[in-house]
């Protein structure tokens, strides 16, 4: 027989939803979904699917209607929406959240699709290519400490570095000054996170403030003296209309927010999985033509990015559900990348997996436009660990961020031996 709640009895969809959100709220709270949300995952793919939690979000789990939301055009960004329905009337108050709500994200066709072709432009692959010498440079300058150590924090000493110095390197941002970005940076990162409390918001519109601040003035350099880098580059677009001043400066924090932590977590995740697993260690240190799809497995087993939100714009029928327009839909990336209909056998980690199509860069019009680079850099990565040390050793349980939206470490101690 149903609970019984408020003097009356629950129906079955009644039932369901509060047990659905129950699994949401461990994943949302508990460190235990913190630390591993993916049994949680499946078992809302099982009991729910596809449902309206008591939020007011709808939450999509399996692989083939996540697909569907990213892709579909009946869904988009609205970021009036989003924001209000998270923060009320008065979110674009705001520094850090007007500045989310203007960039590439949160943009629909047209103007999603003429910003696209502009970063496109700048963004090109001649200019990933020319990076490819930079980021073996700098893979192995952050190495050379831990290698003479013996080990030390891979995360903070190395994951977290590289991609930072590799994005804004990219951009043109002085080496001596990319690491005062770290902090605003990670501050502002906060605000893609479901569970964003009263302090984490102004600490994130000061980061906003540091950032703007900083960019304004870097972009006024390169106005003056124009150089080979991505923001010389758009700065070119600018002047010759393509851009807005605002939509300039919101490429330079949206390059740098999206360019360097989520590399930072999936470079740490990889040497996690690898030393978890000593088989495939093993494998891909004997067989390098394996260090393309280890990276691509890793992105599927454990995303840096759990979390997609999406908009409705018309009616739509999703998994026998009926979605009307101006809902918010909060699409499962981690839990799609676990979906057995998808890949056999999800939870083993294996990188000799075949057409691992996961969707951990997101999928249609608003797929990573970092990407190449991205993978590039982790796989080279890879490749100089794997040539510099014959063992790497865990040697402290991680301890993950209490984050939902981008996952990661606080730290990763390793023990390092050089061969």
């Amino acid at each position: 027989m149903a609970d019984m709640k408020d003097g009356g009895t629950l129906s079955a969809d009644e039932k369901l939803t509060e047990e659905a959100d129950t699994l949401l709220a461990q994943l949302l709270l508990s460190p235990e979904g913190h630390k591993d949300p993916y049994p949680l995952y499946a078992e809302l793919r099982e009991k729910a699917p596809v449902y309206k939690s008591q939020m007011g979000f709808w939450i999509v789990t399996p692989y083939e209607l996540v697909n569907e939301v990213l892709r579909n055009q009946k869904v988009g960004r609205d970021a009036e929406l989003f924001m209000g329905g998270r923060f009320g009337g008065e979110w674009n108050e705001h520094a850090s959240l007007r500045r989310m709500a203007s960039g590439l994200l949160w943009y629909n066709p047209p103007e999603h699709t003429r910003l696209r072709q502009a970063v496109n432009h700048a963004f090109t692959p001649r200019r990933v290519e020319a990076m490819d010498q930079t980021m073996r440079d700098l893979v192995d300058e952050y190495l050379e400490p831990l290698a003479t150590a013996g080990g030390g924090d891979l995360l903070n000493e190395f994951a977290f570095p590289l991609p930072l110095a590799t994005v804004t390197t990219l951009l043109g941002v002085p080496r001596d000054e990319a690491p005062a970005l770290r902090e605003p940076m990670q501050a502002f990162q906060r605000t893609f996170e479901i569970g964003l409390t009263a302090d984490e918001l102004l600490d994130a519109d000061e980061g906003m403030e540091f950032t703007q601040k900083y960019f304004a003035e870097l972009i006024a350099k390169k106005r003056a003296d124009p150089q080979d880098d991505l923001i010389s580059a758009l700065v070119e677009l600018e002047e010759a209309g393509q851009l807005s001043a605002d939509e300039l400066m919101t490429f330079c924090n949206m390059l740098v927010s999206a360019g360097f932590e989520t590399s930072t977590n999936t470079i740490t995740g990889m040497v996690l999985q690898l030393t978890r697993h000593p088989d495939q260690m093993e494998l891909v240190r004997e067989n390098r033509d394996l260090v393309h799809n280890t990276v691509e497995e890793v992105l599927r087993y454990d995303p840096p990015i759990q979390i997609n939100a999406r908009m409705t714009f018309e009616p739509l029928e999703l998994g026998g559900a009926m979605i009307q327009p101006h809902e918010t839909i909060i699409a499962i990336l981690g839990s799609a990348n676990r979906d057995p209909e998808q890949f056999p056998d999800p939870d083993r980690f294996d990188i000799t997996r075949p057409n691992i199509a996961h969707l951990s860069f997101g999928a249609g019009i608003h797929h990573c436009v970092g990407w190449a680079m991205a993978h590039k850099q982790i796989g080279i990565a890879l490749n100089a660990m794997l040539d510099r040390f014959s063992s790497i050793e865990v040697i402290e349980e991680p301890v993950h961020q209490p984050r939902v939206t981008m996952r990661g470490f606080e730290s990763l101690k390793v023990a390092l031996t050089t061969k």
